[in-house]
C-alpha cells in the first residue's frame, strides 16, 4: 500500500469520500436519526463508513490528543467529533464537528469558531479541510454540510 499525504487530496477528493461514507450512514444508519440518539452515536457510524474511504489514515472520534499532549485551542482542552489524520505525527487532514438540526445556536457558533482554527494554515493544527456537518431530525432527514478551508467557508451544501 501506498502511502498518501495530504497534500496529495483535492477538496474534490475529500468532498466525494465523505459524501460516499454520509451515504452509507444513511441507508444503514438512519433510525439514529429517527429516534434523535445522541450526536454521538451517529457521528461513530459515520467514522466507521470514513474509513473505508481513506485506508492507511486514522479515523477517530473525540480524539483529544495532540501527540501525547492535550488538544487545545485558546487555552482549552478541545476534542473534535470526528478526525481523519495520523495519530502520533502532525499530518492532519479533515476536522469534522457535527450537530443536530435544532440545537443551540451558540454551540453551532463554537463549533464554526473551532473549525476555522483548525483549518487554518497559519495555525497550531493545520486541517486541510474542515467540515460541520447538521444532521436533520425529521423526515427525509436530510444532512447539510458547511466547508472550511484556510479558516473560512468555502462551501455550504
Amino acid at each position: 500500500m501506498t502511502t498518501t499525504t495530504t497534500s496529495s487530496f483535492t477538496f474534490d477528493d475529500v468532498e466525494r469520500w465523505v459524501n460516499l461514507a454520509v451515504e452509507d450512514f444513511r441507508k444503514h444508519d438512519f433510525q439514529l436519526l429517527e429516534i434523535s440518539a445522541d450526536e454521538r452515536a451517529a457521528t461513530h457510524r459515520i467514522a466507521c463508513y470514513l474509513q473505508k474511504y481513506f485506508p492507511g489514515w486514522n479515523v477517530d472520534c473525540e480524539y483529544n490528543r495532540r501527540g501525547r499532549n492535550p488538544k487545545k485551542l485558546d487555552g482549552e482542552l478541545v476534542r473534535p467529533d470526528i478526525i481523519i489524520h495520523r495519530r502520533n505525527s502532525r499530518e492532519n487532514l479533515l476536522c469534522i464537528e457535527a450537530k443536530k438540526s435544532g440545537g443551540s445556536l451558540d454551540e453551532l457558533d463554537d463549533d464554526r469558531k473551532r473549525l476555522a482554527e483548525f483549518t487554518q494554515y497559519a495555525g497550531e493544527y493545520k486541517y486541510p479541510f474542515g467540515l460541520l456537518i447538521i444532521l436533520s431530525l425529521t423526515t427525509p432527514y436530510k444532512i447539510d454540510y458547511e466547508w472550511y478551508k484556510n479558516g473560512k467557508t468555502i462551501k455550504s451544501c
